[in-house]
């Protein structure tokens, strides 16, 4: 190879390294994102649990802008919808956004 290849072949490899590592901070980035929405959303979760099992009657409003006592078998809904959240966002991160290298 010529002097004049070999630079070409040297900054090609150069932009490639720079685009991978761009896209590795770009990914890294994603996924302290979604890293900090699950922590928040695992928080909210635990602490509507915590209220739900407290067993203090809770009001939520209707369609109609009227306070709503929440029954069992909503409260039984509610708690069952707080669970599975708190499964998905309180455990470990998934295989793929743990996979960052």
């Amino acid at each position: 190879m010529t002097g004049r290849d070999e630079q070409l072949e040297s900054k090609k490899k150069q932009a490639e390294k720079q685009a991978q590592e761009a896209a590795q901070a770009k990914k890294k980035a994603e996924d302290d994102r979604i890293a900090a929405a699950r922590a928040g959303n695992c928080e909210r979760a635990k602490r509507a649990k915590a209220t739900l099992d407290s067993g203090v009657r809770i009001a939520t409003t209707n369609a109609k802008g009227e306070r709503e006592i929440m029954d069992d078998k909503a409260r039984a809904a509610e708690l069952q919808r707080i669970d599975g959240v708190i499964r998905s966002d309180c455990g470990p991160a998934s295989a793929s956004a743990q996979n960052v290298n």
